[in-house]
């Protein structure tokens, strides 16, 4: 008789511990709405860290070259790839002293990966391909070089100026924006 009572009471205090199905659609929608406001700026955060690492990148493998130059105590330039700093640059050694790029003088080689970004390279209103560097780490040029990371379409926050001085110090700043 006791055992009757314990399942009576069972069946009476047990209740279904599940979802309804209207509070299933409510908080599906709830996370769609969510989602739907969150995706923009994710977006945007990925971007902006896309340009981040080119620029990264790219003043690396400036900094990288000028050690190079010191350290092997030659010539380092860093060139953009088929004359373009947008597909990449390469790192190199002129061996055979004919001031161009041949096979097997590469350092170090790097691609660029925003491809709708513009880099473009200045030195006093004549553009610029290439940056080479002394076996002291100055710079193997006449006038100081300014490289320009320009965003398509253009956002200035996320622009930025790298230049290499006479001494060759690389420094990188923020485009001033109007």
């Amino acid at each position: 008789m006791s055992s009757l009572k314990r399942i009576r009471s069972m069946r009476v205090t047990s209740e279904n511990k599940g979802f309804t199905l209207i509070e299933l659609i409510v908080t599906v929608s709830i996370a769609a709405i969510l989602a739907a406001v969150a995706a923009p700026s994710f977006t945007k955060f990925i971007d902006e860290s896309r340009d981040r690492a080119v620029v990264q990148q790219l003043l690396k493998s400036l900094i990288a070259a000028r050690s190079e130059a010191v350290v092997r105590g030659t010539t380092v330039t860093v060139s953009a790839i088929s004359g373009n700093w947008a597909n990449g640059w390469q790192s190199w050694i002129d061996n055979n002293s004919n001031g161009s790029y041949d096979d097997g003088e590469s350092i170090q080689k790097s691609t660029a990966v925003n491809a709708s970004a513009t880099i473009t390279g200045d030195r006093g209103g004549t553009g610029v391909s290439s940056v080479a560097f002394t076996r002291d780490g100055f710079l193997n040029d006449s006038a100081a070089i300014a490289i320009s990371y320009r965003t398509s379409p253009e956002y200035c926050p996320r622009d930025r100026n790298i230049s290499v001085s006479l001494t060759g110090q690389v420094s990188i700043s923020e485009r001033s924006c109007p």
